[in-house]
């Protein structure tokens, strides 16, 4: 497995990106990898929420509250880097940092008005579309859904998975608890299965592949299987 860099960035708070970078940074150390997780959030609730977890993971797991280009050559296998809801310098920093950004959405307007935005700053880095996938997170047959996922597929964002809201993850992450506690094995499968696909990702970056799009390409039959979770 090549070393992995990740961002999790939205400019809109409350779309579940310290969720989502906590729950990367688990499966990471469960799966016996070291993580170094970066909390450039100002909240620090990235921060707090593996503080909890410190004994746990014990050696596995360092945490900073700053990016520096040196972290290239951090000993860690896996980087996790919680950004703040904007596109100010420690943001863009990361977007220039990290091998794949995570973009979590929820489906409303003003978690995908500024999007675009995002898209030409990661640009200006060198970035390409595809290094920037979507993570719908909360996504049902509602209007607003159903809307949302038009804007998403209208402007031919990547999309990596679509994750269902489950009480009890924010529940487990906030008590201090590994955040799969209490999860059946096909709860827990969309949140590995866009780990998995981060890995693949990033091995075809490093192998020089341009083609990492394919990567993130959803399935109907992953659409299936999520609808009953």
């Amino acid at each position: 497995m090549s070393k992995i860099a990740v961002a999790v960035l939205n400019r809109k708070g409350g779309v579940g990106k310290t969720t989502m970078a906590v729950i990367l940074a688990q499966i990471a150390l469960i799966r016996h990898n070291k993580v170094l997780a970066v909390d450039l959030d100002p909240s620090r609730n990235f921060s707090d929420a593996l503080g909890f977890m410190k004994n746990y993971f014990k050696a596995s797991l360092r945490i900073k509250n700053s990016l520096e280009d040196s972290d290239a050559d951090a000993p860690e296998e896996w980087i996790v880097i919680d950004c703040p809801p904007n596109l100010e310098e420690a943001s863009q920093h990361a977007i220039d940092f990290a091998d794949i950004v995570v973009v979590p959405v929820r489906p409303d307007f003003f978690s995908l008005s500024n999007l675009g935005i995002l898209y030409a700053t990661a640009k200006k880095y060198g970035k390409e579309v595809a290094q920037l996938p979507i993570v719908k997170i909360g996504y049902d047959t509602s209007s607003m859904s159903k809307i949302a996922n038009q804007l998403i597929l209208e402007r031919d964002y990547p999309v990596a998975e679509d994750l269902p809201l489950h009480k009890r993850v924010p529940y487990n992450i906030t008590s201090g608890l590994v955040w799969a506690t209490g999860l059946t094995a096909r709860s827990r499968q969309p949140f590995e299965r866009l780990y998995e696909k981060i890995i693949q990702a990033v091995d075809r970056l490093t192998n020089g592949e341009s083609d990492i799009a394919e990567v993130w390409k959803y399935r109907k039959e992953e659409e299936a299987n999520n609808a009953d979770i």
